[in-house]
Parts: C-alpha cells; structure tokens; sequence
C-alpha cells in the first residue's frame, strides 16, 4: 500500500470547499486534496467517510492545560500525556503557555516544555507562549500582580536559552519600564511580541506595533476598556491591520456580539481563536490548579477561588462549533481556528500545518456534521482518536 486516500468528505482547505472531496496521504505528508481522486492515487487504500467533514487539526497557540494536567507545573512527562490527550478536542499542534512566575519557576516551565519529546500520534508541542511577567498588575487577570515585574534584556535571554530555541511568543504590557526595548530585541530574536494584560494607552499600543508587536493576547480581556474619549488597547490593536487577535470563544469572556463585531471589522484572517485553557478544561465541576493559583469550576464556567477573577475551561472543539453557530462558514471557522493561529507565530512553513495542502503535515480533524463534534483526529497521517462509531473504517 502506497498510502490511504478518505473520500466522499467535504474537504476545506483555505481556498475551496469540496464537497465529496478527498484527502490523498502518503506517510505523514497530504500529497493531493481535491474532488475526484486522479488515477495515480489508485494504488492508495481508499477509506470512504460519507457526509464527514475534513479540515486541518486545529492549533491552539495559548493554553495552559487541560484534563486534569497544569502545563505550568508539568514534568515533561506530564506535558507528553497531554499530548497523547488533547487529541479527543481536535488538536493536532499546541503551545503551552505560562503565567507570570518568578524567573526560576520561568525556567523550569522553559526546561520542562522543551524536554517533551513528541508522542506518536500526539498533538505537536510547536512552541513555547510566556504570558508574563512583564505586565501591568492593575490587569493581572488570574495572573499574580506580585510575580509582575519590569522588563529585563538578561532575563528574557535567560529564558530563551531554557527554551533550547522553542520560545515563540511572549506577552507583554507597553507601558511597563523596559518594554519598548523588549519588543525591539525580542522581534530580532524571531520571538512574537503580543500586546495584553494591559493599560495602555491607544498611542502606546501604535507605538508598540510600530517596534514590531503582532498579536493581541485574549483580545478585551485583561485590558483597558474602550471609551469614546480615551479609546484604549483593543481599539488600537483592532485597527493594526497586520496584528493578529486573539478571542477566547466560550461566550463568556465574550460576548457573542462582540466576537461577531471584531470578525466583521479585522476579517477572519486576523481572528486566532485559542482555548486559553487551564486544567479545569474537560473536566467536570470541581477544583484545579492553575500554577500555584487554585480554580474553582461551577457551571461549567471557571474562576480563581481566591479573587474570583474568570479563567477559561474552554476546548477548540467547542470554540470551533461556537463561531460556526455565529454564521461563519467552514473555511472561515477552520482558518481562524488552524491556518490564522499557525501564521500569528509563524509555524505554518516551519512545521507544514495549518492547512490541508499538499506538501504540509497530514495533521488532520473529522467532524460530523450533525453536532461539528470530533469524530477523530489524525496527526503526521497516524490515526490518534477516533469515536465508535467510526472505528471500523478508520483502523
């Protein structure tokens, strides 16, 4: 057998939607996607998965846990069991995020991350996220004011080197002491700068994404609120047009309205959606650990028991089928959900994900399309989770 081909699926890549379309893999690669299969795929294994629907696995670039597990404490082993798990929610590619912490417990999170090894079949570790610590207090979020400091050029390189080259991202305030140096340095590294847990000013924000800040961390969130008189961080990164917005779509952290505004105003091609999850995510009404921070989950809706400040227990999956119930299409859903996030931090044609198209990582979620729930996930062409009711064509 060459390689397996899943057809008679509606295939969305990020120019077409096939409708009864097909998936060719060979090894861990995709080598064609289209609507009828040409006759030099004959010799693959055909698995036909009628009325499903495929599209690339989705990648969460701000997490930090899920399950049970604390990415924040995590041993390696446990960063690879997480692995092994997030698959069930879609995941195929995932970067864990810390919270502000002193510098030690900075470096152990780095070290811990980046001595994971990849688990076959598990969700990709693509990166490293610091939320923190150089952000404002007064927007501390669940995050602990007192671990918040000014920027240092010596720590950041410190934390670089723990992360063996995986750091991708850091979060950070502009107008905490040192950060306008940070976001020059940090940007020459090949670090993404993201502009959140802050109060900035709309001036400070512009002046940031000049020195090369690209992202917005959990955008509205932890930041200072609109005003027609004092317009504030969000608008200012709502009109950079060339950064990328963060929204946490559990309908909690915000509103329905406002996720359909910002998406109609800055285009699904600047919208990355993430989890932000903590371990609480799929996991039932009870208490979690965020770090050295205890979680309360009640409703279904997560908290920190000491200041009761919101935390996310939010899966892609859910956040997936959340923005798709606002009226945007499958192609819209799954880029802001796979093929946005991967380009916001630049792993799109570093790991080949993100997108179904020939050449990139056959990293990949079926959906049914009664519920858009996971009906399996595959990662590098490996079949990594798959329902039931499934199970007897995809073995």
């Amino acid at each position: 057998m060459r390689g397996y081909l899943l057809s008679g699926v509606t295939v969305v890549t990020p120019t077409h939607v096939f409708r009864k379309g097909y998936v060719a893999v060979e090894g861990d690669t995709i080598v064609a996607v289209g609507k009828e299969p040409p006759k030099d795929l004959e010799g693959f294994d055909a698995v036909k998965l009628e009325g499903y629907i495929i599209g690339p696995g989705f990648v969460d670039t701000h997490m930090h846990g899920a399950l049970g597990v604390d990415l924040i404490s995590a041993s390696p082993g446990r960063v690879e069991e997480l692995s092994r798990k997030l698959t069930r929610f879609g995941v195929t590619s995932f970067v864990p995020t810390s919270v502000a912490l002193p510098q030690e417990a900075l470096r152990a999170f780095c070290r811990n991350v980046a001595s994971a090894e990849g688990v076959p079949g598990g969700a990709r570790v693509v990166g490293i996220h610091l939320e923190g610590p150089y952000i404002n207090p007064a927007r501390a979020g669940a995050e602990k004011p007192s671990y918040m400091r000014d920027a240092s050029l010596e720590e950041f390189e410190d934390l670089l080197a723990e992360s063996r080259g995986l750091l991708r991202a850091i979060t950070v305030a502009p107008e905490v002491r040192g950060v306008k140096e940070l976001i020059s340095h940090a940007v020459a590294k090949g670090v993404v700068v993201q502009v959140g847990h802050t109060e900035a000013t709309y001036s400070e924000v512009e002046e940031a994404a000049a020195l090369g800040a690209s992202k917005a961390t959990h955008l509205y969130n932890a930041m200072g609120a609109f005003h027609h008189r004092s317009p504030g961080p969000a608008l200012a990164l709502l009109r950079a047009e060339d950064v990328y917005l963060e929204l946490i779509v559990d309908f909690v952290h915000v509103a329905p309205e406002v996720v359909d505004f910002t998406v109609d105003y800055a285009s699904h091609r600047r919208v990355v959606l993430v989890s932000d999850s903590t371990s609480a995510a799929g996991m039932p009404d009870g208490r979690y650990k965020l770090g050295d921070t205890e979680i309360e989950v009640a409703g279904g809706i997560a908290r920190t028991v000491d200041t009761k400040a919101l935390v996310s227990a939010l899966t892609m999956d859910r956040a997936f089928a959340n923005i798709v119930s606002l009226g945007y299409s499958l192609a819209e859903a799954f880029y802001m959900s796979s093929l946005a996030p991967a380009l916001s931090l630049g792993l799109a044609w570093r790991y080949g994900i993100g997108a179904l198209r020939p050449g990139f990582k056959a990293d990949m979620v079926v959906l049914d399309p009664k519920d858009l729930s996971v009906a399996a996930t595959i990662v590098g062409g490996t079949i990594s989770y798959v329902k039931e009711d499934l199970k007897h064509l995809l073995k």
